[in-house]
């Protein structure tokens, strides 16, 4: 019979089990080393249809995250050390609810990361108007002239994203109360119309909108069912519109500091009286202007 040598299975042991080891023991030591270099935080891990989580991530040895959210990438704002950058994820009024992954990846090491975010279904309501019958039922050139106008929005929906303009929290255009939230189904006149895409906010006619943040004039005219609008640019895939001006104080592609009036409440295009109709879009979806007020006190200037 044939003996062993225990020395032979140490070398074997050596030879095979070690390098084994070594491997095992550096990923460990990688992945401690890559979650040492940012911190991840998310508002919430539920996002219901509408509505938004800020993501705040903290880097160390001067990374740069990327945030990668529904196909699209998420446009990062930083504090001034550029130590922590804020984004939004959003989910769109229409959403298909269900679990979405956000990636979040950091420059140069290539760390990456994955968030399990749920998408929920929320009912906002429904609301009834009574409108005079010509502002419902529209005539053949009417029709012509608000499809034309639709196809001027869409279209500043679709821009790409520029580079953030927005710096720190964003406010609120004018302090009224809300009369028309946001979300809710709308039957004009006993016909189904799509959901309130913004905030109707109380106003008396003249009182003067102020700029939610820094941005640009992307779109000032005059539409059928908005009236005297304005659309701005805060970059970074975010968009504000103020519909129903009485007047319009700022010029198409200008630079506009936050706080500065860019009009006045009034009551043109579709409205019953004054108001003003507050939107946000960011990345094209349709969120509630509200919560991104909210959520932006948690960001640093």
């Amino acid at each position: 019979m044939r003996m062993i040598q225990p020395d032979n299975i140490l070398i074997r042991w050596s030879a095979v089990s070690i390098p084994i080891f070594v491997v095992m023991l550096c990923a460990m030591v990688c992945e401690v080393t890559a979650e040492s270099q940012y911190d991840i935080s998310l508002s919430s891990y539920i996002i219901p249809q509408g509505d938004m989580s800020l993501i705040r991530v903290k880097v160390k040895n001067g990374g740069v995250p990327r945030v990668t959210w529904m196909k699209k990438e998420i446009y990062l704002a930083s504090n001034h050390n550029k130590t922590v950058y804020y984004g939004l994820l959003v989910a769109d009024l229409m959403a298909k609810p269900g679990h979405y992954k956000a990636l979040v990846e950091l420059d140069p090491s290539g760390q990456r990361k994955k968030l399990d975010i749920e998408v929920t279904e929320k009912n906002y309501g429904v609301r009834r108007l009574t409108l005079p019958k010509n502002m419902v039922d529209l005539d053949a050139g009417t029709l012509k002239r608000v499809k034309k106008e639709s196809k001027i929005m869409r279209g500043l929906w679709a821009a790409l994203p520029s580079t953030p303009h927005w710096i720190g929290p964003f406010e609120r255009p004018i302090p009224g109360e809300v009369v028309g939230p946001f979300g809710r189904k709308s039957i004009i006149n006993n016909q189904p119309r799509a959901p309130h895409s913004g905030v109707d906010l109380k106003a008396e006619k003249g009182t003067p909108i102020k700029a939610i943040n820094h941005g640009i004039v992307a779109f000032t005219g005059d539409h059928f069912f908005t009236g005297q609008t304005v659309v701005m640019d805060h970059g970074g895939g975010i968009q504000s519109m103020y519909f129903h001006l009485e007047r319009i104080l700022v010029q198409q592609g200008k630079m506009i500091e936050k706080g500065q009036v860019i009009g006045l409440v009034g009551s043109t295009g579709r409205a019953t009286g004054p108001h003003l109709h507050w939107g946000i879009r960011i990345n094209g979806a349709r969120v509630n202007p509200l919560k991104l007020i909210d959520l932006s006190q948690e960001m640093e200037e």
